[in-house]
């Protein structure tokens, strides 16, 4: 692939992932500096082949199925001079409270980078002080309105932009259409579930049905990257079961 397309393919990603809510980093090396804001929303979830449901131990269809962790926080990013929100898992935001503990989030941007390529599911993200929050920046941050992350985590906020500053005036894309969301859905069901978790953060999304359409075709990349990545008697294991 030339250059040309290279560049061309990058761009048409970076637009596409811009104007939602969620954070996106989808490359190696893609950046985001921002500042974290308010109390974070965990949750125990399992996934059902479709969505993520909160984990219950007396739901007999969860019985045997190990929970994953999903943790959720405001952030705002002057660049874009919008609060976003992102979401992270153990590994995460054990390192968000790291830098809590050493550093204080309400004082400090930080710089969040991916390191590893779109579909790895070995991919960490490094969290580093970028600068001291000055008293405008705090005031200008204090003003912004944070996000429920409470329903979002229940499936009941808004996540495709709705609510985003930056999207006020601008007709929201809607979701896939149910038919390219059950090819996905089947799809994903052959994977292990770590690459199930790893193409929803990818997207930024709690359901695959949620998946914007304008981001189908990198979805469909994106499953095809993990498919290739997987040993021969990958077909034999069902997560799903």
């Amino acid at each position: 692939m030339s250059n040309a397309w290279e560049r061309a393919r990058d761009l048409a990603e970076q637009h596409a992932n811009q104007g939602g809510i969620f954070v996106r980093l989808t490359n190696n090396g893609d950046k985001i500096v921002g500042a974290f804001c308010g109390e974070p929303h965990a949750r125990e979830v399992i996934w059902t082949g479709d969505r993520y449901e909160a984990f219950d131990e007396d739901n007999p269809g969860h019985s045997g199925k190990r929970p994953s962790l999903r943790v959720m926080l405001n952030f705002f990013v002057p660049a874009e001079d919008a609060m976003k929100v992102i979401e992270g898992g153990t590994m995460w935001f054990k390192d968000v409270l790291k830098v809590r503990d050493k550093y204080g989030l309400d004082k400090w941007l930080f710089e969040i980078e991916r390191h590893g390529e779109s579909g790895d599911p070995k991919t960490t993200y490094s969290i580093l002080p970028e600068e001291k929050i000055d008293d405008e920046l705090r005031a200008h941050i204090a003003a912004a309105e944070p996000h429920d992350l409470a329903a979002i985590g229940s499936g009941d906020g808004d996540t495709d932009g709705k609510d985003d500053p930056k999207s006020k005036g601008k007709p929201a894309s809607g979701p896939i259409d149910p038919r390219s969301a059950g090819e996905l859905v089947a799809q994903l069901k052959s994977l292990p579930r770590s690459d199930v978790d790893a193409f929803l953060a990818e997207f930024g999304i709690q359901r695959v049905r949620d998946l914007p359409a304008q981001q189908a075709e990198a979805a469909r990349t994106f499953i095809q990257k993990l498919t290739t990545q997987q040993p021969e008697t990958a077909g034999e294991i069902d997560p799903f079961a």
